[in-house]
């Protein structure tokens, strides 16, 4: 018989026997039967007194009939999960019978629904109708008590409710105890006298002793707790989920009770899923050779599959032999049940496909029998078919592990999303595949909020490594992983790949990107890229030694060639020459990875790859000699190499390159030769570019061009085409573009115009969500503006305040703020020497730094220092502006001549304004005539 007919058989028989009591005492009670009101009254005109009360004693019966019923229908509607509908029915009648029992289950059942305020209710409607003080009253307000957290009311009655509980009960509340402990872990200790009282007379109850160490480990009673554990240990061989969060509790609170438990019974004397259960606690401590040593006695005599599959996990955790993980494999398929050999499968076909010997993998993975498995064992299928180029198959895997459902053990869907876009990546070009990843990203963008938050950051991240390392846009590289670090704030992932891709970024971008590093590498400091990253970071912000042991581990646990590059150079710059050339000579003769950053660093120090030992007769076959010399053309294009030594490399490349290496390289010239002036050379190389997808840089630097010569409505005319065509520049970005827009405005524009545009462009900017190197650029340019060309200081200076925050490192930035504080009142001139004192910190080589920082030691009343920084100024330009600072200092020194002829040096510069140098001579009385005399 089903418990809830148990339950309601005393319910129908009290309502059966007050059936007749209820009838008879009706004119006494006057109530009226209310659903029944209008025959009641048809009765009464035509019938007699006798039959009335005959009809009103069956109307009574009817009705109470009609409430068995409704109690059986409101007892159906319970176990349907439907409380507050049953428990509704079940007040309806209860206000209207007031019986005891139908009281003590309607609360019932407002407990299990943990509907205290209904309960109270019904508590306060049994202490109405039934005032004496029940065993079963007792028991149901002192469950009430539990549910409010009284726990005042729980000590005074515990003792009482848990001595007259028959044994169903007691499990039952000995259950309850336990769920209220989990949620009241720092309440008081109160409570255990009273339940370790019950319970040490109950060690046949596996509810007992659970309680017993709940209260037990929560109230550091460390022989009670073990006790239990060992009692429970008898009683419960499978650890079935109560036991199961208990000890997951005692691991938290008190984990050498368990360490302690176990040493006194001894693992060895355990059933095999406690003996599993300790080692699976060693696993979660980290304390994995400790665990695998403690597995190897009980393997002997076990025939548990669940230890044999954790001694593969420890087997491969300390990395023995591939030998070693298949015979615990093989043990754990003879031992285990259809899941067991399934999973003991997938793993060694997991490291099988680790290990590139796919054939053992798919071998493996013919035992993986359980639909549990499915999804993991078409994911593995799908990677082995694209290590071999089967994408066909490789996709007919994919496509059936979309169509699987529930929760996967190893992989999951960013994996599914990850492989499908590395099947693409493989078989189409860069642009191809970038043009597939935004599909998927929009796709994803629509999708819902939970695929949404599955699907979008995986591809974001896929396509911020194809910018990276592909299409060498780290800009919108950046961007992306923008995006994805936000969406997984906690994978390593996203702080590794944003911090190294910054790198690749100016100067300014450098210590943002060790801060991210550093955070991965807090992460996880064994990861070899964390540490080649790390390691760099500190490199380029002038910590060489800081980096070196960081290389070293990365180099010693993935022999990379771009982490030869790192360390190779690392070791060069700290004078270990002989070591370096060993460490390039290392990654060249890897041939499995990419080597462009390695024959980058190479040709930087103009190192010929086969003059390396290990590497002769080792060329890349990936890169071809023209590649190289293509790549050691824009090193030495953004190096600022002598222009015998990049004509001589440009002509090789000119005789043997392809078409598109020989157009590169022309393009590369043309914009080396126009930022150092020479227009006519600039020219003659944007020549030789001819190809469609290079127009657009052509009209780029055409534009640099016209600027250079001072043709303004040239220059506009190019970058119009430019701008129409922006999307498709290749060598230039959104940060050269906007760079350029500026220039042209600049040139063309009135200064109130020009503001006026500027502040349309960072509006727009900040709208788009533009990389911070846009927006600090724009507002670099109208500081600049507001300084240059309208002498509007005041509004300058809070521009150049906020460039320099959001760029740090960049020294003109701080010399522009410094030097334009030295326009302002003497108040600001110690905070411009000492902002001008870091700049120089930043860039001590930088002419107009010297200078700057001179002038500001003149004003400050330090002119002996300031001789010593405007002089190394003028010797190094001969500029006009260093000319009439430095002048002026010597003139108040009283060393007229001198000035005199350093301002007549000035006057010479054909290349400068000189409206600083004509104020300060007419300052002094001098006229310049006398001086060219």
């Amino acid at each position: 018989m089903p418990q809830w007919i148990h339950r309601l058989t005393p319910l129908v028989l009290s309502l059966l026997v007050a059936g007749t009591a209820y009838a008879d005492n009706q004119a006494e009670v006057k109530k009226t039967i209310a659903p029944i009101q209008s025959k009641i009254k048809l009765v009464k005109e035509n019938s007699s007194s006798k039959d009335q009360a005959s009809l009103q004693r069956n109307l009574s019966l009817a009705q109470r009939t009609n409430d068995i019923f409704t109690l059986l229908a409101s007892e159906l509607i319970n176990i349907q999960g439907k409380s507050e509908v049953a428990l509704a029915t079940d007040l309806k009648i209860l206000n209207r019978t007031q019986d005891p029992n139908l009281a003590q289950r309607s609360m019932e059942i407002a407990l299990a629904d943990n509907n205290i305020a209904a309960a109270e209710e019904i508590a306060q409607i049994l202490q109405k109708i039934d005032p004496k003080d029940s065993q079963t009253k007792q028991r149901l307000l002192w469950e009430l008590a539990l549910a409010k957290n009284d726990e005042p009311q729980l000590i005074k009655y515990t003792d009482s409710v848990l001595s007259s509980a028959n044994e169903y009960q007691l499990k039952r509340l000995f259950l309850l105890l336990a769920q209220y402990r989990l949620k009241n872990l720092y309440a008081s200790d109160q409570l255990n006298k009273h339940i370790h009282k019950t319970a040490s007379k109950h060690p046949e109850l596996a509810e007992a002793m659970i309680v017993d160490a709940i209260y037990g480990v929560t109230g550091n009673h460390k022989a009670q707790t073990i006790n239990a554990l060992k009692r429970l240990s008898e009683l419960d061989n499978d650890i079935l989920p109560p036991t199961q969060l208990t000890l997951n509790l005692i691991n938290i609170k008190q984990p050498q009770y368990l360490n302690e438990f176990y040493q006194q019974v001894g693992i060895n004397n355990l059933p095999s899923r406690w003996q599993s259960l300790y080692i699976e606690i060693q696993i979660k401590n980290q304390n994995l050779q400790e665990a695998y040593l403690t597995l190897q006695p009980l393997l002997a005599k076990s025939k548990s599959a669940d230890l044999y599959i954790q001694a593969m996990y420890l087997a491969i955790s300390q990395q023995e032999p591939s030998d070693t993980i298949i015979g615990y494999a093989t043990k754990a398929v003879e031992l285990g049940n259809e899941n067991q050999r399934s999973k003991a499968a997938m793993l060694v076909a997991m490291r099988y496909f680790d290990e590139h010997n796919y054939a053992a993998s798919r071998t493996w993975l013919t035992q993986v029998t359980d639909s549990y498995y499915k999804f993991d064992k078409a994911i593995l299928l799908a990677s082995i078919e694209s290590e071999a180029k089967n994408w066909a198959q490789a996709r007919k895997w994919l496509d059936l592990a979309a169509t699987i459902s529930g929760e996967p053990t190893f992989y999951d869907t960013s994996d599914l999303v990850r492989l499908k876009t590395y099947i693409n990546s493989s078989s189409l070009t860069p642009k191809q595949y970038e043009i597939q990843l935004t599909k998927e990203i929009n796709i994803a963008e629509q999708s819902s909020p939970k695929l949404r938050e599955i699907n979008l950051p995986p591809l974001l991240y896929l396509r911020g490594l194809l910018y990276a390392d592909k299409l060498h846009k780290p800009e919108k590289a950046v961007q992306d992983l923008r995006r994805y670090r936000a969406l997984r704030p906690d994978l390593i992932e996203g702080y590794n790949a944003l911090g190294y891709t910054l790198l690749s970024l100016p100067k300014n971008h450098w210590q943002e990107a060790q801060e991210l590093l550093e955070k991965a590498y807090a992460m996880d400091d064994e990861s070899p890229a964390v540490n080649d990253s790390l390691g760099w970071a500190y490199h380029l912000n002038g910590e060489s030694k800081k980096a070196l042991p960081l290389l070293e581990f990365a180099f010693e646990h993935q022999p990379e060639s771009e982490v030869a590059a790192h360390l190779g150079e690392v070791y060069w710059q700290l004078g270990q020459k002989e070591l370096a050339r060993q460490t390039w000579a290392s990654g060249l003769s890897n041939k499995n990875s990419d080597q462009y950053v390695l024959m980058q660093i190479l040709h930087q120090h103009k190192i010929n790859p086969k003059s390396l030992s290990i590497s002769q007769q080792q060329d890349t076959d990936n890169q071809s000699d023209n590649q190289k010399l293509l790549y050691k053309i824009f090193n030495d294009y953004t190096n600022d190499v002598a222009k015998d030594t990049f004509i001589r490399d440009l002509n090789q490349l000119m005789q043997t390159g392809s078409e598109l290496e020989k157009e590169t390289a022309a393009l590369l010239a043309g914009l080396w030769f126009v930022k150092r002036g020479d227009t006519a050379e600039s020219l003659e190389w944007l020549d030789k570019v001819h190809l469609e997808k290079f127009q657009t840089d052509k009209a780029y630097v055409m534009s640099l061009v016209s600027l250079e010569k001072g043709d303004y409505s040239a220059a506009e005319k190019w970058f119009r085409q430019v701008s129409d065509k922006s999307e498709s520049l290749i060598l230039f970005n959104k940060y050269d573009f906007t760079a350029l827009s500026a220039e042209i405005y600049k040139n063309t524009m009135p200064a109130q115009a020009y503001i006026q545009q500027l502040n349309d462009m960072l509006a727009q900017a900040k709208k788009d969500g533009e990389d911070d190197s846009i927006v600090a650029l724009i507002i670099f340019q109208r500081a600049t503006a507001y300084s240059g060309k309208l002498n509007q200081y005041k509004k300058a200076i809070p521009d150049y305040r906020t460039y320099i925050q959001l760029r740090p490192d960049d020294a003109f930035g701080w010399n522009d703020l410094g030097y334009t504080l030295l326009s302002m009142p003497k108040k600001h001139w110690a905070e411009a020497l000492s902002i001008l004192q870091h700049a120089y910190e930043l860039d001590s080589r930088s002419i107009e730094i010297k200078d700057s920082l001179g002038w500001a030691y003149y004003l400050n009343g330090n002119p002996i220092k300031a001789i010593t920084f405007l002089r190394s100024a003028f010797n190094e330009s001969r500029h006009s502006t260093a000319a009439a600072h430095l002048g002026e200092v010597l003139w108040q020194q009283d060393r007229r001549d001198e000035a005199r002829q350093i301002w007549a040096e000035g006057l010479k510069d054909q290349e400068h304004d000189k409206q600083t140098l004509e104020q300060t001579l007419k300052k002094f009385g001098v006229n310049p005539q006398d001086l060219v005399k």
